[in-house]
Order: C-alpha cells, then sequence, then structure tokens
C-alpha cells in the first residue's frame, strides 16, 4: 500500500516534489480534488510508469507498507514488487490500449479457460520464477543504479579539478558548464594514447603559463664583456719595456722628478731661463735633457697611455652592462627566477673582471709615471663576463610574447591530459563495475521478459475471451442506462468491435468511450495476480467532460468496484469535477463504522492537491501540494450543496470588504460576486415563490409584495427595485465590449440588502444559514433607517474573522 510520496523529480510540474509531513498518510480510500493545472495528471503519469525503468521509479521515492502499516519501507527511486500492483487510469492508459478509429475496435480482454494440466504446471512454475527474478532484480537494478552513479561522480571529480587548474586558460576550461562530467565521460570513451603524466617540474611549469597575463616584448641587448685578447700580453710589453736614453745623474737620483721634467720640457722648449727657478737654462744643458727623453721614450709613453685609456673605457662600460635587473618584473613569472639568477652571476662577474682590470691599471700608472723603469706584475688569465642566460631569458620572453595564447592552449592541454591520466586507472576499474552490472541487470531483465512472454502466451492458450465480452456488454449497459451497445469478438480472436444494434458503432460519444475504456481497464485489474498483494488503483479524472447522466453512471461503477468489492487493496480518485468530488466524500461519509484513517474496513483520507505560484531559484512557478481536505469539519457541510457555497462565498465577500474597502477591492469584488449573488437569490426565490422559477424580476415582485406583511421596517420596494436593477446591470454581460467599466460603489451596499432582504422574507431559514457559518444574522444586515453607502457593512471584527477563516477556497460548482 503506497503511503505517501517522499519525492518525485522530473514530472510534469513535479518537478522537484517533497511530501509536507504534516499531510496524513494515503489509506486504502484516497480522494484528491484539484483543478486544472494543479498537477493531477502529471502525478498519475508519475504513478503509471512505476514498474519501470526508463521514466519510472528512479524518478520518485514513495513509502509504503502493508495493510497494517508493518513492513514500512521506502523505495528511494530503486524498484520495489509494490508497484508491479498499481493500476493506472488515465490519457495514457487509454493511448497505449484503446483505438476507436474506423473499425471501433477494443483489445480483447481475455479471461483463464480450459487449459492442459502441463500447461498449468508451467504457468504455477513461471510465476513462481518471475517472482523470484523480479526482486533479483530489484536488488541487481539498485547495484547498477549505485555504480552508474559512482562513475558519474567520478567523471564530475574530474570534471572539476581541470576547471579548477585550467579556468584561466578559458574556452572549454572556463567552467563546468563547457567542461562537464559528460566531456570527461567522452574522453575516456575516445583514444587515451596521448595521455602521459608531467613531473612535477614540467607540471609546474604548464601551470604557470596557464595562468600567466598576456606581457609586452622587452628590449634586447648584449649582456656579456670579454675583454681584448691582445691586451694582456700588449700590457705585460709595456710593463717590461725600457726605452734606450741618456739617463740623467739628478733623474737617476731622483726618478720620482721624472714625470716633471718631462713636462717641463716641453714648455722651456723655445727659453733659456727656468720659469721654475729663475736661473739660466744653458743649450748643453737642454740637449741632456732631450737625450734623457728620446723617441723610444715618448714611444713607451704612448702605448702606455692607450692602454690606460682602454682600460679606463672598459671599467665604465662594465657599470651600466647589466642595469639593476629590473626589466625581470616585465617577465613571464616561469622566467623571472631564471633571469634574477643569471643576472646575479653576471654581476659577480663584472666585479671580478673589474677588479682585474683595476690592478692592471694600477701597474700600467706607475709604469707611466717613469717608462725607463721596468714594473714587475704577476698576471693571471683574463675573467669574462658571460650574459647569454641572461639573453636567453629576453628572447624566450619575446618568443612567447608573441605566441602566447597559442602556449597556453598547449601547456592546458597538457595539464588536462595529465589530470585524465592521473584518474585512468581509477575510472576504468568503475567503468567496468558498471558494465558488469548493467549486463546482470540486462541478462535478468531478458530473463525475466522471456518468462513473462511464455507465461502471457500460456493464459491465452484456448483462453475465451467471450464472458469478457459479455461483463462489459453488461456494465456498459449499467452506467449508460441504455443497452444499444454491445461487443462481439473478431475472428482473430485478439479483438472486439463495438456495435451499436448489431452493426458497428461509428463516433461513439466521448461518454461511451469513457465508460468503454474503464470497464476495460476495471476487467484488467480483477484479473491481475494477486499474490504480491491486491491491486492499488489509481483513476485521473474518469468525468472529465461527461454529461451528469454518464458522470453519474460511471462514478456508481467505479466506486462500486473500486470500494464495494475487496478484490482491490487501494483507490486513488483524482478528479477536478467538483460535483463528483462532493458526491464520493458524501458516499465516503455513509460508510459503516468511523469516517477517517482509524476505520478498520474502510480507512480513508481527502485531500485537495493545489499549485501556487512560488519563487523557485528567482522564478516563479507553480508548485504543487497536497493539503488536508476539509480544512475543519464545518467546510464538509458548507459544500454539500452549491447554495450552502453561494451563500458562504457571499458572506465571505462581505467580511473581505469590512476589513478593507479600497477601490482595488471593491472593483474585484464587482467584477467576480454579482453573478454568484444572483444566483444565491435565485435559489433563494426557487423555493420561496416556486410559481415564478426562471423569471427573476417576477419572483423578487411577488416576493417583495409581501415584505411590509412580514414586518420589514424600511422601504420594501426600494429595497427590491435596488437588488432587481442591480443583478439586471451587472450578473451577465449585455455587451461585446472589452472596455465598459463597472462602478465599485454599489458591491458592499447590495451585498448587505440581499443578506437583509432574505431576513425579512424567511428569518429562520436566514438565521439557519448563519449558523452553519458561526457568524450573527444582525452582522450581515442593513441598520434600521438603511442607508445606501458603499462602507455600510455593519460587521463586528470578531464575526468578520470567523467568517473569512471558515470559509472555503472552493470553486461554486
Amino acid at each position: 500500500m503506497l503511503r505517501r510520496f517522499e519525492s518525485i523529480r522530473d514530472c510534469g510540474i513535479f518537478e522537484n516534489y517533497r511530501w509536507n509531513t504534516s499531510v496524513p498518510d494515503f489509506e486504502r480510500i484516497n480522494l484528491i480534488y484539484g483543478t486544472n493545472g494543479a498537477g493531477k495528471t502529471s502525478l498519475a503519469r508519475a504513478l503509471d510508469g512505476l514498474d519501470s525503468e526508463s521514466g519510472g521509479y528512479p524518478r520518485v521515492s514513495i513509502r509504503m507498507s502493508n495493510v497494517n502499516k508493518g513492513n514500512d519501507r521506502q523505495s528511494s527511486q530503486t524498484h520495489d514488487a509494490e508497484f508491479e500492483q498499481v493500476f493506472v487510469f488515465s490519457d495514457g492508459y487509454v493511448a497505449r490500449n484503446h483505438d476507436f478509429g474506423e473499425d471501433s475496435e477494443v483489445e480483447a480482454v481475455l479471461t483463464l479457460g480450459e487449459r492442459t494440466v502441463e500447461n498449468e504446471r508451467r504457468l504455477t512454475e513461471l510465476n513462481g520464477v518471475i517472482v523470484t527474478t523480479s526482486r533479483e532484480l530489484t536488488k541487481v537494478a539498485k547495484t547498477s543504479l549505485n555504480a552508474d552513479k559512482t562513475l558519474t561522480e567520478e567523471h564530475t571529480t574530474i570534471a572539476r579539478g581541470v576547471v579548477t587548474a585550467l579556468s584561466r586558460a578559458g574556452g572549454e576550461y572556463r567552467s563546468n558548464g563547457s567542461y562537464s562530467k559528460g566531456v570527461v565521460r567522452t574522453r575516456f570513451a575516445g583514444s587515451r594514447t596521448a595521455w602521459t603524466l608531467l613531473s612535477d617540474k614540467d607540471k609546474n611549469t604548464a601551470l604557470a603559463t596557464v595562468n600567466s597575463d598576456e606581457r609586452q616584448a622587452v628590449a634586447t641587448e648584449s649582456y656579456s664583456c670579454t675583454i681584448r685578447s691582445e691586451l694582456p700580453c700588449e700590457s705585460a710589453e709595456a710593463l717590461a719595456a725600457s726605452p734606450v736614453s741618456v739617463v740623467l745623474d739628478t733623474l737617476r737620483e731622483h726618478e720620482e722628478a721624472s714625470s716633471w721634467v718631462e713636462n717641463g720640457r716641453l714648455i722651456h722648449e723655445d727659453l733659456d731661463t727656468c720659469i721654475f727657478c729663475g736661473g739660466d737654462l744653458l743649450a748643453d744643458r737642454k740637449k741632456q735633457i732631450e737625450q734623457h727623453f728620446s723617441d723610444e721614450v715618448e714611444a713607451a709613453q704612448r702605448t702606455t697611455d692607450a692602454l690606460i685609456q682602454e682600460i679606463k673605457t672598459t671599467r665604465a662600460s662594465l657599470q651600466g652592462l647589466l642595469g639593476d635587473g629590473a626589466i625581470s618584473g616585465s617577465l613571464f613569472d616561469d622566467l623571472r627566477d631564471g633571469f634574477k639568477k643569471a643576472h646575479a652571476n653576471a654581476k659577480t662577474q663584472v666585479d671580478v673582471l673589474d677588479k682585474w682590470l683595476e690592478r692592471l691599471l694600477g701597474a700600467l700608472e706607475k709604469k707611466r709615471s717613469n717608462v725607463v723603469a721596468r714594473v714587475e706584475y704577476d698576471f693571471t688569465q683574463a675573467p669574462a663576463v658571460d650574459g647569454a642566460k641572461i639573453e636567453q631569458a629576453l628572447k624566450d620572453h619575446n618568443a612567447r610574447v608573441s605566441e602566447h595564447a597559442t602556449l597556453v592552449r598547449q601547456a592546458a592541454k597538457k595539464v588536462e591530459l595529465h589530470l585524465l591520466k592521473e584518474s585512468e586507472d581509477k575510472i576504468i576499474e568503475l567503468d567496468e563495475n558498471a558494465k558488469q552490472a548493467r549486463t546482470a541487470m540486462g541478462d535478468l531483465e531478458k530473463t525475466l521478459r522471456q518468462y513473462r512472454e511464455e507465461a502471457a502466451a500460456l493464459e491465452n492458450v484456448e483462453g475465451d475471451p467471450l464472458p469478457s465480452a459479455d461483463v462489459m456488454a453488461k456494465e456498459l449497459t449499467r452506467i449508460l442506462g441504455r443497452n444499444e451497445l454491445s461487443f462481439e469478438l473478431l475472428p482473430d480472436g485478439k479483438h472486439y468491435q463495438v456495435t451499436r444494434h448489431g452493426k458497428p458503432a461509428r463516433d461513439l460519444s466521448t461518454g461511451e468511450r469513457t465508460a468503454i475504456t474503464l470497464i476495460h481497464f476495471l476487467e484488467n485489474v480483477k484479473r491481475a495476480d494477486s499474490r504480491s498483494g491486491k491491486p492499488i488503483v489509481v483513476i485521473d479524472d474518469p468525468v472529465s467532460s461527461l454529461d451528469n447522466g454518464a458522470s453519474m453512471g460511471i462514478s456508481t461503477y467505479i466506486w462500486s468496484e473500486t470500494v464495494s468489492k475487496s478484490h482491490i487493496g487501494q483507490v486513488f480518485l483524482l478528479t477536478h469535477n467538483f460535483e463528483l468530488f462532493r458526491q464520493w466524500d458524501i458516499q465516503i461519509e455513509g460508510l459503516p463504522g468511523k469516517r477517517g484513517a482509524t476505520n478498520r474496513t474502510y480507512p480513508s483520507n481527502c485531500f485537495e492537491l493545489i499549485a501556487p505560484h512560488e519563487d523557485v531559484t528567482g522564478i516563479k512557478k507553480r508548485v504543487p501540494r497536497f493539503i488536508v481536505w476539509p480544512p475543519n469539519e464545518d467546510t464538509r457541510v458548507k459544500v454539500r450543496s452549491s447554495y450552502h457555497h453561494a451563500f458562504i462565498t457571499v458572506a465571505r465577500a462581505h467580511a473581505a470588504l469590512a476589513v478593507d474597502s479600497s477601490m482595488e477591492k471593491r472593483l474585484d469584488a464587482m467584477l467576480l460576486y454579482p453573478n454568484v449573488l444572483r444566483r444565491m437569490l435565485e435559489t433563494f426565490l426557487a423555493f420561496k415563490s416556486p410559481t415564478s422559477v426562471g423569471n427573476f424580476t417576477n419572483a423578487m415582485r411577488d416576493i417583495g409584495a409581501t415584505l411590509d406583511d412580514l414586518g420589514y421596517m424600511g422601504d420594501a420596494d426600494a429595497l427590491r427595485l435596488q437588488l432587481t436593477r442591480f443583478m439586471h446591470a451587472n450578473s451577465h454581460a449585455e455587451t461585446p465590449e472589452t472596455d465598459a467599466a463597472v462602478t465599485p460603489d454599489e458591491i458592499g451596499a447590495t451585498i448587505t440588502a440581499a443578506f437583509t432582504f432574505m431576513n425579512a422574507v424567511d428569518r429562520h431559514h436566514f438565521e439557519g444559514l448563519c449558523k452553519v457559518i458561526a457568524v450573527e444574522p444582525s452582522d450581515l444586515l442593513l441598520e434600521a433607517e438603511p442607508v445606501m453607502g458603499a462602507n455600510d457593512y455593519g460587521l463586528g471584527a470578531a464575526s468578520i474573522r470567523a467568517v473569512v477563516v471558515a470559509a472555503p477556497v472552493v470553486l461554486v460548482s
């Protein structure tokens, strides 16, 4: 027995339905009322597919138990043997089982006939095997579902890992909307020969490329420095040279004055007097000085000067060779560290070279101060500055700038294939588990299908459908109240021909078609295998678009087959027909024992299925919901007649206007309630003046003439004329124009006037109606001296609340 629908998804408006635990469980008899669009058909379709995996039990979770509420369990999107006992009469059943075409044929309902003993034994054996195999299939299907779920979850995890790592690469990696579990599934289904695991270094390099920002190209220049290869040799020769000359004794004793004398020689070249000491500068002394500073000396000096200048120039260029390294900030992240390391190494080399040049410069300057003297100097290998790695980093950066997008895509693909390769073994294992589970389930389904086909064939061997034809003809006569239609077996033994007075029936009415298909349905249910439990019957809107006669016949037939008889374990009747709902509610009331879930023989519950608009992730959608019906016992009394319902509806409008008499509320009331008000008065007048039924004006005039005699203290003619004029003007549209406006000013006063009129004509009757809805009669009446204003409603706050709370939200039938 189905107890509640814990969850339903992707079934019409049942997108993500959850059961409200405050709603009572289903019982043997379940009456469900819902207007069009509330979700009855969606619910019927969800239940119709329970026994199948495709669109069936994986979408629902149903709580079940036996009749005594033992063996409580929940299906949780898996198959249950109880589902095989569910029979649904709906548009889907009609489409699958009947074809009311030109041939007027209906699929035969075969009954058990005489069979051989061998067939009977085989059938018994098959039925037992089918039950066992069905149970085994339920377990295997659950295993398969779990295996597929685990595999899908792993696909999802991989997809999320790829997107997390590579989203900055854009393209298909930008989000899980583009790189989803489906993409991962496709990758694993294709070739995996290109998948490779990366080393940590290569992986980090690729990720750095993926996550790098697009950069600008940088200027490139030489960052290397090597001294002229001849410089050491030339310097050594210069330091060791000793030019041939006549050495002055004075300069021999004072070598430090050599450069001073050399400079003075050029100054005194044309002078005879020394400008330093004022003494005579004799020609012989000039000659001796010139001999001391011969041409060889001058040549040595020039050579030494050139070497000194070269070294100074080289040292100056070294200072700006490498810069401060700030250019590293413009490089790609993964090139930056290598550049900095190469720059630091090159800077060390610059320092070493500079020191080498500084020592050599000191020796040459010493030599220059007295070129005729030898200077001892220990030469070492000349160092160099190697900037190749710096230059390569800049070159790599500029190359990458020009093809950044390509490099990012290539790096992202490497990382993706690495991540897929990492998960390959686990996916292979999970996929194999899922395949084995699916294969096992497929084998069992095939076996079960073969068993059932064999059983069906044996059941139909030598079967006799004629009793079912007789039953269908008899029941159709009982439903429709006429015996003009009957069924005739066709020669193929599989179909019936519907005949009218012995001839093929053409153009069957909606009522006839509904009755035929319903009889066929319930005959099938009657012959269902009950070894796994009694059938559970769901009937969706069986009297839709039928006249009252056919509706009552079908309603009585359904009640007789599903409630009065005992072969059906549970019934769900879903309808939008308020009269059908009301009649079943009355019949349930009349069953033996106390009404409701505690009735031991006929436990029942009534529900209303509603679908209010609610906000679902920012979108207004209809959301189905079961609510208990009636909300209280008084409400059940109110809907037993449309007259009571009309009186309640008008009283509720009166109370609502007393609470809020805004222009908007009065306009709404003016549009909705004049028809209800007129129907209430017409019904009232029909009882008080039967001879005027159908003529509202005459009835009002006849009854109005008695108001004075009945003791009405107000203006009887004014009251009667006001109601008559209002009803004629507002209860029926007299023009097709859609822009005709209605005035809201009369509605409140007219409602009060109608109640006053009823009270004046039959006070006892009026007070009885008020008693039903627990409101004081005086709260609905005009003042003793009536003022026909729009806001004179005369209800106290307590009575207003009572009417608003008690009034049911049900359309007038």
